[in-house]
């Protein structure tokens, strides 16, 4: 995913306005049930900067140092897997978000939904991600629970600045290049990065 250079910034209130459409035009890409063990959903929460109304910043979050867990000590964003009581995986994407930082945004204020992730690795189980939209009008403040570790507010602008694009090697398990967006001394990557960016590439289309 090469879009982010041709963002350009925008205002909150324009880009409030105009993401619901971006979203839903083309349809999101949805892996099928039976291509999965399990579901998952994760929010990318934007909110207008208190002091600068005019610019939106999203919420992104590290997760705590746990064993056994494939995304320990990751940046991410607010989610996790569904369970049998919620009643879709807009529902899981707010229980979570609530039960993480606290925060409660009500369906009304979902914009949309991005593409589904599936990532595939012997080292991770067979889940479907469903990354979720939703913008929140006046900054609340924030709980952490024990799952995270930290927390920030990012300008939607500087994800998508090309200046803040690196890269990072893992050895999994011989040494393999990812792309990875640094900023604030968080680095963002993997599965995180693929949702930011396709975000990003939908914002950055023709208005409809």
């Amino acid at each position: 995913m090469h879009g982010p250079a041709a963002v350009v910034e925008l205002g909150a209130p324009e880009l409030r306005r105009i993401v619901p459409d971006l979203l839903a035009s083309p349809e999101p890409v949805v892996v099928v049930d039976e291509a999965v063990e399990r579901r998952a959903a994760v929010t990318l929460v934007l909110s207008p900067d208190p002091e600068r109304n005019s610019m939106t910043e999203a919420l992104l979050v590290l997760r705590a140092e746990v064993e056994g867990d494939p995304w320990s000590g990751h940046v991410a964003l607010p989610g996790g897997r569904a369970e049998q009581s919620d009643s879709d995986l807009l529902h899981t994407a707010q229980r979570e978000l609530e039960e993480e930082t606290g925060i409660s945004i009500p369906r009304s204020d979902f914009l949309g939904r991005l593409d589904d992730l599936h990532p595939r690795s012997a080292h991770l189980p067979s889940i479907a991600v469903t990354p979720y939209v939703a913008w929140m009008e006046e900054r609340r403040p924030l709980t952490q629970n024990f799952e995270l570790a930290g927390h920030a507010w990012i300008p939607v602008w500087e994800l998508a600045s090309p200046a803040r694009r690196s890269s990072l090697v893992r050895e999994l398990p011989v040494p393999k290049v990812f792309e990875t967006i640094e900023i604030s001394g968080y680095t963002i990557w993997g599965m995180t990065l693929g949702i930011i960016d396709n975000f990003l590439e939908r914002i950055a289309r023709e208005r409809p």
